[in-house]
Protein backbone atom coordinates (compact mmCIF):
# COMPACT_ATOMS: atom_id res chain seq x y z
CA UNK A 1 0.00 0.00 0.00
CA UNK A 2 1.43 3.13 -0.97
CA UNK A 3 -0.62 5.05 0.98
CA UNK A 4 0.62 6.05 4.51
CA UNK A 5 -2.52 5.37 7.19
CA UNK A 6 -2.48 9.15 9.37
CA UNK A 7 -0.66 11.46 6.51
CA UNK A 8 -3.28 9.81 3.42
CA UNK A 9 -1.34 10.47 0.81
CA UNK A 10 0.55 8.45 -2.08
CA UNK A 11 4.35 8.59 -0.53
CA UNK A 12 5.25 8.56 -4.83
CA UNK A 13 4.02 12.02 -4.28
CA UNK A 14 6.87 13.15 -1.51
CA UNK A 15 9.38 10.98 -2.31
CA UNK A 16 11.99 13.38 -3.70
CA UNK A 17 11.23 15.89 -1.11
CA UNK A 18 13.77 17.25 0.35
CA UNK A 19 12.81 19.93 3.32
CA UNK A 20 10.05 19.38 5.27
CA UNK A 21 8.24 22.16 6.90
CA UNK A 22 6.07 21.91 9.83
CA UNK A 23 3.25 23.53 12.13
CA UNK A 24 0.83 23.37 14.40
CA UNK A 25 -2.42 24.99 12.68
CA UNK A 26 -3.82 23.58 9.28
CA UNK A 27 -4.33 26.28 8.38
CA UNK A 28 -1.02 28.19 8.55
CA UNK A 29 0.12 25.43 5.85
CA UNK A 30 -1.91 27.97 3.10
CA UNK A 31 0.10 31.00 4.07
CA UNK A 32 3.84 29.02 4.33
CA UNK A 33 2.94 27.29 0.64
CA UNK A 34 1.85 30.68 -1.20
CA UNK A 35 5.72 30.97 -0.46
CA UNK A 36 6.49 28.14 -2.82
CA UNK A 37 6.61 27.61 -6.59
CA UNK A 38 3.54 25.81 -7.85
CA UNK A 39 1.59 25.17 -4.44
CA UNK A 40 -0.16 21.87 -4.66
CA UNK A 41 -2.26 20.71 -1.39
CA UNK A 42 -2.19 17.00 -1.80
CA UNK A 43 -3.61 16.03 1.52
CA UNK A 44 -6.04 16.76 4.39
CA UNK A 45 -7.03 13.97 6.70
CA UNK A 46 -7.59 14.87 10.15
CA UNK A 47 -5.08 17.45 11.55
CA UNK A 48 -2.69 17.05 8.59
CA UNK A 49 -2.90 19.13 6.01
CA UNK A 50 -0.18 18.39 3.30
CA UNK A 51 0.90 21.05 0.67
CA UNK A 52 3.99 20.08 -2.00
CA UNK A 53 5.91 23.13 -3.74
CA UNK A 54 9.22 23.92 -5.01
CA UNK A 55 11.34 26.66 -4.11
CA UNK A 56 14.60 27.28 -6.17
CA UNK A 57 13.53 24.27 -8.03
CA UNK A 58 14.02 22.11 -5.24
CA UNK A 59 11.00 20.22 -3.75
CA UNK A 60 9.50 21.05 -0.54
CA UNK A 61 6.65 19.83 1.44
CA UNK A 62 5.24 21.38 3.92
CA UNK A 63 2.93 19.62 6.72
CA UNK A 64 0.11 20.37 9.78
CA UNK A 65 0.75 18.19 13.09
CA UNK A 66 -1.91 19.62 15.03
CA UNK A 67 -1.45 20.63 19.27
CA UNK A 68 1.03 18.67 21.07
CA UNK A 69 3.65 16.07 20.70
CA UNK A 70 1.61 12.92 19.62
CA UNK A 71 0.53 14.68 17.19
CA UNK A 72 3.69 15.15 15.65
CA UNK A 73 5.18 12.19 16.37
CA UNK A 74 2.63 10.25 13.99
CA UNK A 75 3.40 12.67 11.12
CA UNK A 76 7.21 12.76 11.55
CA UNK A 77 7.02 8.84 11.67
CA UNK A 78 5.17 8.68 8.33
CA UNK A 79 7.09 11.66 6.81
CA UNK A 80 10.68 9.84 7.63
CA UNK A 81 9.51 6.58 6.06
CA UNK A 82 8.19 8.14 2.73
CA UNK A 83 10.56 11.34 2.38
CA UNK A 84 13.67 9.09 1.92
CA UNK A 85 15.72 12.26 0.83
CA UNK A 86 14.69 14.83 3.20
CA UNK A 87 17.29 16.69 4.11
CA UNK A 88 15.94 18.42 7.68
CA UNK A 89 12.89 19.39 8.97
CA UNK A 90 11.80 23.25 10.64
CA UNK A 91 8.68 24.06 12.56
CA UNK A 92 7.24 27.17 12.03
CA UNK A 93 5.12 27.21 15.48
CA UNK A 94 3.47 29.80 17.73
CA UNK A 95 4.31 30.53 21.89
CA UNK A 96 4.41 32.83 24.76
CA UNK A 97 7.26 34.39 25.59
CA UNK A 98 8.66 34.52 29.23
CA UNK A 99 11.41 36.76 29.10
CA UNK A 100 11.27 40.19 28.96
CA UNK A 101 12.70 40.38 25.98
CA UNK A 102 11.02 38.00 24.12
CA UNK A 103 7.82 40.62 23.10
CA UNK A 104 4.93 39.53 21.11
CA UNK A 105 5.51 40.27 17.14
CA UNK A 106 9.43 38.67 17.73
CA UNK A 107 10.46 35.64 16.86
CA UNK A 108 11.85 32.57 19.27
CA UNK A 109 14.44 30.48 17.64
CA UNK A 110 14.97 27.54 19.84
CA UNK A 111 18.04 26.42 21.71
CA UNK A 112 16.94 23.51 22.95
CA UNK A 113 14.08 22.07 24.46
CA UNK A 114 12.70 21.34 28.24
CA UNK A 115 11.16 17.61 27.66
CA UNK A 116 8.13 18.31 29.08
CA UNK A 117 6.37 17.31 26.11
CA UNK A 118 4.19 13.66 27.18
CA UNK A 119 5.28 12.02 24.12
CA UNK A 120 9.17 11.88 24.19
CA UNK A 121 9.42 9.99 26.89
CA UNK A 122 8.28 6.94 24.94
CA UNK A 123 10.30 7.29 22.25
CA UNK A 124 13.56 7.90 24.43
CA UNK A 125 12.68 7.18 28.38
CA UNK A 126 15.78 8.71 29.76
CA UNK A 127 14.60 12.44 30.11
CA UNK A 128 18.70 12.91 31.08
CA UNK A 129 19.14 13.04 26.94
CA UNK A 130 18.84 16.28 26.15
CA UNK A 131 16.30 17.56 23.66
CA UNK A 132 18.52 19.87 21.20
CA UNK A 133 18.27 20.96 17.65
CA UNK A 134 20.67 21.02 14.50
CA UNK A 135 23.08 23.27 15.66
CA UNK A 136 23.97 24.46 12.21
CA UNK A 137 20.73 24.76 11.06
CA UNK A 138 19.79 26.99 14.42
CA UNK A 139 23.22 28.97 14.25
CA UNK A 140 22.12 29.85 10.08
CA UNK A 141 18.17 30.65 11.10
CA UNK A 142 19.78 33.60 14.02
CA UNK A 143 22.13 34.66 11.38
CA UNK A 144 19.28 34.93 8.86
CA UNK A 145 17.10 36.60 11.50
CA UNK A 146 20.22 39.11 11.90
CA UNK A 147 20.84 39.88 8.01
CA UNK A 148 16.68 40.36 7.64
CA UNK A 149 16.50 42.48 10.39
CA UNK A 150 13.72 40.16 11.87
CA UNK A 151 13.35 40.94 15.86
CA UNK A 152 14.60 37.85 17.65
CA UNK A 153 15.19 35.57 20.66
CA UNK A 154 17.08 32.19 21.10
CA UNK A 155 17.34 30.17 23.63
CA UNK A 156 15.83 27.43 25.84
CA UNK A 157 11.93 26.65 24.82
CA UNK A 158 9.89 24.85 27.37
CA UNK A 159 7.73 22.22 25.39
CA UNK A 160 4.46 21.19 27.60
CA UNK A 161 1.89 18.46 27.06
CA UNK A 162 -1.13 20.99 28.08
CA UNK A 163 -1.96 24.09 27.57
CA UNK A 164 -3.65 25.26 30.73
CA UNK A 165 -2.16 23.34 33.45
CA UNK A 166 1.42 22.50 32.00
CA UNK A 167 2.31 26.51 31.08
CA UNK A 168 0.55 27.91 34.31
CA UNK A 169 -2.97 29.32 33.11
CA UNK A 170 -5.33 30.13 35.52
CA UNK A 171 -8.55 30.20 33.48
CA UNK A 172 -8.91 26.72 32.52
CA UNK A 173 -11.82 24.67 33.80
CA UNK A 174 -12.33 25.62 37.85
CA UNK A 175 -8.36 27.34 37.62
CA UNK A 176 -7.16 24.01 38.42
CA UNK A 177 -3.80 23.66 38.68
CA UNK A 178 -1.57 20.59 40.08
CA UNK A 179 0.30 21.18 43.03
CA UNK A 180 4.27 21.15 41.30
CA UNK A 181 5.64 24.56 41.10
CA UNK A 182 6.73 24.58 37.40
CA UNK A 183 3.05 23.87 36.54
CA UNK A 184 0.99 26.36 39.02
CA UNK A 185 3.75 28.50 38.93
CA UNK A 186 5.31 27.97 35.15
CA UNK A 187 6.12 31.40 33.99
CA UNK A 188 8.19 32.29 37.02
CA UNK A 189 9.64 29.21 37.38
CA UNK A 190 10.89 28.93 34.04
CA UNK A 191 11.75 32.40 33.41
CA UNK A 192 13.87 32.26 36.36
CA UNK A 193 15.53 29.32 34.68
CA UNK A 194 16.17 31.48 32.09
CA UNK A 195 14.00 30.06 29.38
CA UNK A 196 13.11 32.45 26.83
CA UNK A 197 9.58 31.12 25.48
CA UNK A 198 6.73 27.90 25.83
CA UNK A 199 4.85 26.05 23.46
CA UNK A 200 3.87 22.72 23.57
CA UNK A 201 5.95 20.46 20.56
CA UNK A 202 9.88 21.64 19.52
CA UNK A 203 11.48 18.99 22.10
CA UNK A 204 9.58 15.84 20.62
CA UNK A 205 10.67 17.49 16.69
CA UNK A 206 14.27 17.14 18.51
CA UNK A 207 14.56 14.23 20.55
CA UNK A 208 12.78 12.10 17.21
CA UNK A 209 15.65 14.23 14.82
CA UNK A 210 18.23 13.67 16.81
CA UNK A 211 17.25 10.01 17.14
CA UNK A 212 17.15 9.21 13.14
CA UNK A 213 19.75 11.46 12.25
CA UNK A 214 17.76 14.27 10.57
CA UNK A 215 18.46 17.87 11.19
CA UNK A 216 15.87 20.12 13.19
CA UNK A 217 14.99 23.15 14.18
CA UNK A 218 12.69 25.05 14.99
CA UNK A 219 10.65 28.74 14.77
CA UNK A 220 7.86 30.41 16.58
CA UNK A 221 6.30 33.59 16.48
CA UNK A 222 5.73 35.26 20.10
CA UNK A 223 2.39 35.98 20.27
CA UNK A 224 1.90 36.28 24.12
CA UNK A 225 4.01 38.07 26.93
CA UNK A 226 3.37 35.29 29.85
CA UNK A 227 4.90 37.36 32.58
CA UNK A 228 2.42 40.12 32.08
CA UNK A 229 -0.44 38.14 30.70
CA UNK A 230 -2.12 34.68 30.10
CA UNK A 231 -3.80 36.26 27.00
CA UNK A 232 -2.74 36.47 23.28
CA UNK A 233 -2.03 39.54 21.72
CA UNK A 234 -3.86 39.02 18.50
CA UNK A 235 -2.64 42.27 16.86
CA UNK A 236 0.86 40.66 17.14
CA UNK A 237 -0.35 37.95 16.01
CA UNK A 238 -0.09 37.97 12.35
CA UNK A 239 3.00 40.02 12.64
CA UNK A 240 4.74 38.00 14.46
CA UNK A 241 3.96 34.17 12.13
CA UNK A 242 4.71 36.39 8.55
CA UNK A 243 8.08 36.91 9.54
CA UNK A 244 8.30 33.59 11.07
CA UNK A 245 7.21 32.22 7.79
CA UNK A 246 9.94 34.57 5.90
CA UNK A 247 12.89 33.75 8.07
CA UNK A 248 12.13 30.12 7.40
CA UNK A 249 11.78 30.48 3.45
CA UNK A 250 14.64 33.09 3.17
CA UNK A 251 16.86 30.39 5.04
CA UNK A 252 16.36 27.50 2.71
CA UNK A 253 16.73 29.33 -0.13
CA UNK A 254 19.76 30.05 0.97
CA UNK A 255 20.95 26.51 2.26
CA UNK A 256 19.53 25.80 -1.10
CA UNK A 257 21.71 28.03 -3.31
CA UNK A 258 24.83 27.27 -1.86
CA UNK A 259 24.38 23.89 -1.78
Amino acid sequence: MNNTYHLAIDQNLVSNTQWLITCGDPLRTDKIASYLDDPEMIGNNREYRIWTGTLLKTKIAVISHGIGGPGLSIMLDEAFKIMPALKGVIRIGTCGGLSKEASAGKVAISEGAVRLDGASPQIIHDLEYPAVPDIRMTYELIKMAQKLEIPYVSGITVSTATFYTGQGRKDGFHGYQPDETRYYDAVRYWSRLGAVNMEMECSLLFIMGRLFNIPTACVTAIIGERPDSDDIIPEQMDIGVERAIRLVIEYLGSRISFR
